[in-house]
């Protein structure tokens, strides 16, 4: 029953240490975001690890302030080509050119965003590991960093401690074995599921509307009559409606699911993974 109850006690540490990890990493950031106040004040020069993160951080910062001016320039810029064309197409492509332009640029700043707390993080990491830029922050910041990095460090040496009489390990080598295999299966499960379903849903939704497009609806005069009168088959369309429909809903329905499942994914690896588009 000890081992059981080291394993029960050490889950607890897990998430304690896991919720600590986390409460450090907000509160280097917060001094990332101190230190790069006090850097624009006059003052020593900070270390070259220190200058490199903070480069980094203004990096992004005037990349973030750049793409707020050219979101803001954008519509006027449009407004403007706008009333100089006297062709109703080039109006129509002006309006989509804008569009998509400040498209980009929202993305663009969205993912700057993103990034920024990382780098203000770095900075925190640098910044504590040197005194002389450690020193520069307030005060409240400083004790806030050292009281969690304390209790982050008491965490991980009393499970260290915990489960130290067996082998620094959790689980008994059985047990760790299945769970090995259940997990060699479980991937194997989600890839086959991701390839077999996942990808596959957009046309598994368009499938599913074409399927009720011609369950509920017909071309045939006489079903439609029978339809009317009776409530019995499928209701009447002409047959130049019924084709546009036939077409255009699976593929918007596809489309759909398709933007639904890019988004919930990117919302899922950002919030879950810290995941990020790629930088330029």
């Amino acid at each position: 029953m000890g081992r059981w109850k080291a394993v029960y006690a050490s889950w607890e540490l897990d998430l304690r240490i896991a919720r600590l990890r986390r409460e450090e990493t907000a509160a280097l950031a917060q001094a990332g975001r101190k230190f790069r106040t006090a850097s624009l004040e006059p003052g020593p020069a900070p270390s070259e690890p220190v200058a490199k993160a903070l480069a980094s951080v203004a990096a992004l910062e005037e990349h973030s302030r750049a793409l707020a001016e050219r979101l803001a320039s954008s519509l006027e810029a449009d407004r403007s080509d706008y009333r100089a064309t006297g062709s109703q197409i080039g109006r129509w492509l002006i309006v989509v050119r804008g569009i998509l332009d400040r498209l980009v640029l929202r993305d663009e700043t969205s993912i700057a965003k993103r990034r920024l707390p990382g780098r203000q993080s770095e900075l925190g990491v640098r910044v504590v590991a040197d005194a002389e830029a450690l020193a520069r922050l307030p005060a409240e910041d400083r004790s806030r960093w050292l009281e969690t990095r304390t209790a982050l460090d008491k965490a991980v040496a009393g499970r260290a401690a915990l489960l130290a009489p067996y082998g620094g390990e959790t689980l008994p080598a059985w047990l760790r074995g299945a769970l090995g295999e259940l997990r060699t299966f479980g991937a194997f499960l989600k890839d086959e599921l991701t390839k077999k379903i996942y990808l596959r849903l957009p046309a598994l939704a368009a499938m599913a509307a074409a399927w009720w497009v011609t369950e509920r609806f017909a071309s045939s005069r006489f079903e439609a009559s029978l339809n009317h009168y009776t409530g019995l088959g499928r209701m009447g369309l002409p047959e130049g409606a019924l084709g546009l429909l036939s077409f255009w809903l699976p593929l918007i329905v596809a489309a759909l699911v398709a933007y639904a499942l890019a988004t919930v994914t990117k919302r899922v690896r950002r919030r879950y993974l810290g995941e990020s588009a790629p930088a330029n």
